[in-house]
């Protein structure tokens, strides 16, 4: 099926999607990436007011590394930026592309809803 566009006012943004290196994670209280030897880095000097990062499954970030399988050790690694209303993925990637605890970054997808039969 051919996909069709969302509504322009559906006010779904599309993030950058990432990836964090071995040994980095998030704290999203201090809002900076730390590595594994304690060196930090605040990501917000590169964004705009009002932009999130997130992880994509919140609960293994949380969750006892020791704990997790080694798939779920790989999918704690990815995160989202999602930029406020108005600020495009695109402009943003390469920042994030350039942060020290990055593996890869990318702009995510289009979203877009099924065609009607």
């Amino acid at each position: 099926m051919p996909a069709v566009p969302a509504p322009k006012n559906a006010a779904i943004r599309v993030p950058v999607e990432l990836k964090l290196k071995r040994n980095y994670t998030y704290d999203s209280r201090r809002r900076v990436f730390e590595s594994g030897s304690g060196t930090r880095f605040d990501p917000y000097q590169d964004l705009p007011k009002d932009t999130r990062i997130v992880y994509k499954v919140p609960a293994l970030a949380a969750a006892d590394e020791a704990t997790l399988s080694k798939p779920e050790r790989e999918l704690r690694r990815y995160m989202q930026v999602i930029l406020p209303a108005g600020a495009a993925a695109q402009d943003y990637v390469d920042a994030v592309r350039a942060w020290p605890g990055v593996e890869e970054a990318s702009v995510g997808p289009d979203v877009s809803l099924p065609g009607a039969r």
